[in-house]
């Protein structure tokens, strides 16, 4: 018998090491692969951050994808992602993505497609649906950028003064500085031998222009008469601010007069359905939004009760009914502040508070009586 002596391999070290090999590279392929992709992510990922690139995301004409990512981010349902889709594609929208971000964009966008509605007549129902986005947009993108110190706030900014016995007392942002706020206070606050002594605390109320409402404590420094010999109150910079619920629609702040009446069951309709009395009382309207309004009137109407409010709108005037949701009193001049849900208005009154609030010009729809 003769042995084979010479340096080659037998079959069964072949196949080991063949799988020896195997086991080395499969795992090297992966690594290749999974640097492959890391690399070309990374490539991808610096050109979008690329000035050209975003500018060309940003001239490029909305597509459906776009909708998809607004509706996620802003949390819209299927009717108003369709709706948002709508205005886009008749508007030949740039990418809605990065124009979300540009108010006054927002601002045109929505204000030519309501013109496009009105000439085509669109139902109001849909038009109502088209503010109603707009304002829901509004608040998403305002949310996004709470206000965390007065140290920001514009002055004119209308502020509502509440004192703890239940006074109310409307003011204005006179002059904001590092330092403290000046405030405009009515001559009867001024006057008045109850008011808040200097070093108590206080609490406001303001809405911002794109209706997010807020609560703050501060303190006031003291009382003062400005340059222009009206009264002044001073107040402590503060960063206890505090975002609170949303509204259902945006809120024009506004002091016009008005008329306003009782109200009386129409038992021949439907329950709930009420007519008003032909006797009015006058009052001055201090906002108002689609959904309801502050008035203010000398007589101590209580909560819970139903009301007329007789409204200027164009050359027109609106009787709209709604119920007192809470009544305030003024203590320093004796007024009530009637808060005021709207329960029978019809559409195209509403619309027409919603065109108002967001200025369109009377061109595009009439405005609020000054």
């Amino acid at each position: 018998m003769t042995f084979n002596t010479g340096t080659g391999t037998t079959p069964l070290l072949a196949r080991q090491s063949k799988g020896i090999y195997n086991f080395l590279i499969i795992p090297l392929i992966f690594i290749i692969v999974f640097l492959a992709i890391w690399f070309l992510l990374k490539f991808i990922k610096k050109r979008h951050e690329t000035r050209e690139w975003i500018e060309a995301q940003k001239k490029r004409t909305t597509n459906k994808k776009d909708i998809k990512e607004v509706a996620q981010k802003y949390s819209l349902t299927h009717a108003e992602s369709e709706l948002l889709w709508e205005i886009c594609k008749k508007g030949k929208t740039p990418n809605i993505c990065y124009l979300i971000h540009d108010s006054d964009a927002i601002d045109d966008l929505f204000r030519s497609h309501y013109s496009r509605m009105k000439k085509e007549h669109e139902p109001e129902k849909k038009i109502t649906d088209l503010f109603r986005l707009r304002y829901k947009m509004e608040l998403e993108e305002a949310s996004a950028a709470v206000i965390t110190t007065t140290t920001t706030l514009a002055e004119g900014t209308r502020f509502t003064y509440m004192i703890p016995n239940g006074m109310q007392i409307l003011c204005t942002l006179k002059k904001n500085s590092s330092d403290n706020m000046i405030v405009s206070i009515p001559q009867q606050l001024y006057d008045s031998d109850s008011k808040p002594p200097p070093l108590s605390k206080a609490v406001f109320s303001f809405t911002t222009h794109t209706g997010m409402y807020y609560i703050f404590s501060t303190r006031i420094i003291r009382y003062s008469t400005g340059l222009d010999n009206q009264p002044e109150m001073v107040l402590s910079q503060t960063n206890d601010l505090r975002p609170q619920t949303k509204r259902q629609s945006k809120r024009m702040a506004m002091d016009i007069p008005c008329l306003f009446s009782a109200v009386r069951e129409d038992d021949t309709l439907k329950k709930n359905n009420f007519v008003p009395l032909e006797k009015q009382h006058e009052c001055v309207l201090l906002n108002i939004s689609a959904d309801g309004c502050c008035i203010t009137t000398p007589l101590p109407i209580k909560e819970h009760q139903y009301i007329c409010v007789s409204i200027p709108l164009g050359d027109e005037t609106h009787q709209i009914i709604g119920r007192i949701v809470s009544t305030r009193r003024n203590l320093v001049n004796n007024l009530f502040f009637l808060h005021i849900n709207f329960l029978q208005i019809d559409a195209k009154t509403q619309n027409r508070i919603f065109a108002s609030i967001y200025g369109y010009k009377p061109g595009d729809e009439e405005t609020l009586s000054s």
